[in-house]
């Protein structure tokens, strides 16, 4: 999510950025991010083009794909539906200890997910100074 926000934010049509320039700035390992971002490049979610002049970019389609959607591409979505301590038998005829309270938090988890876009979650650099009480250029430091 981070480097899909950091895209978001720093690129345009007109102005990709590269993996570099993500990695370095969110602090990634080149190799795992590209493939994290090449996932994501070939299920739409986020635009790249190669050469000199080339990166990563998001359009205005992709700013409104769901994050239920970038969980599916990245991880999957076998999470919301297991069992929280990860016992196989676990189901509603037959919960675990903490079924019930485990079900209501992975489904609220998938309702939110399922409801929000990357657009839901781009704020501002100075919304997210007002948010955790940094300044708009630590913010910059920090997050992207």
């Amino acid at each position: 999510m981070r480097s899909i926000l950091f895209i978001a934010h720093n690129a345009s049509v007109d102005s990709k950025v590269g993996i570099k320039e993500v990695a370095l700035a969110l602090d990634l390992p080149t190799h795992y991010l590209g493939k994290i971002l090449q996932q994501l490049s070939k299920n739409g979610i986020i635009q790249s083009i190669k050469g000199p002049h080339g990166g990563f970019y998001l359009n205005e389609v992709s700013k409104n794909v769901k994050i239920i959607r970038i969980i599916e591409v990245v991880d999957g979505l076998d999470f919301f539906n297991q069992c929280g301590l990860g016992l196989s038998q676990c189901s509603d005829d037959h919960p675990c200890p903490i079924h019930n309270d485990f079900k209501v938090c992975r489904d609220g988890l998938l309702t939110l997910f399922s409801s929000k876009s990357i657009e839901d979650f781009l704020l501002s650099r100075q919304d997210i100074a007002e948010y955790v009480g940094l300044t708009s250029n630590q913010i910059t430091k920090v997050f992207f």
